[in-house]
């Protein structure tokens, strides 16, 4: 795949998104292939280049660095997608401040964007097999079935989810995070053996 930017939830947030991530993850009444469900940190993905960026990593994180605050980022719907990075995932909201770091990443390294779907969080990827036995639907299904989402507009244009990430039944509702890096991850091989390069913060130039 080669060189990606992830715009990143902090620590604590993601553990909590984690509990969403991992609700299929070791079910002992299903048999998947080992494609499905791997661990990865949640993440939105900024950009995605080729390997040989990563010699670039400093005017990478000039560029990043011009920000110079913090991104909200709101959650809009959880939806099921056709594509193994994108099996479920969490629509984001574009905001002008998600659109202007996206363009000014792009224009300013000299790359046409390669981001389907830009702004979304992926929850889960799985496998093609796993996905033609009707895997993406049942992981939707459960996320429902367990109380782990509650809309809380339909409108078109203000369209919000809230997430339950509470774990062992307790409740902890989030509707977005505010992300205060982007990591430059190197994206080869499994997805578990995928490596963070460098972490580049938002907040200072």
């Amino acid at each position: 795949m080669g060189l990606s930017l992830w715009i990143v939830p902090d620590e604590k947030d993601a553990v909590k998104l984690e509990h969403l991530m991992r609700l299929c993850q070791n079910d002992p009444s299903i048999s998947l292939t080992s494609a499905s469900y791997p661990n990865f940190y949640p993440h939105i993905t900024l950009a995605s280049f080729p390997l040989s960026m990563g010699n670039d990593l400093d005017s990478i994180g000039f560029c990043i660095q011009k920000s110079g605050a913090p991104v909200r980022c709101t959650f809009a719907s959880v939806d099921i997608g056709t594509h193994y990075f994108r099996s479920v995932y969490v629509a984001i909201k574009v905001t002008p401040d998600l659109v202007s770091l996206h363009e000014r990443v792009h224009k300013e390294l000299g790359t046409e964007p390669r981001t389907p779907a830009f702004p979304h969080m992926s929850l889960c990827y799985i496998g093609d097999i796993d996905a033609a036995a009707g895997e993406r639907e049942r992981y939707h299904e459960e996320l429902k079935k367990n109380g782990k989402i509650k809309m809380t507009s339909q409108d078109e244009d203000e369209k919000t989810v809230c997430l339950n990430c509470g774990s062992s039944g307790t409740i902890d509702w989030m509707d977005n995070f505010e992300a205060h890096e982007v990591w430059a991850v190197r994206c080869e091989g499994p997805v578990e053996g995928w490596a963070i390069l460098r972490k580049f913060s938002l907040t200072k130039i």
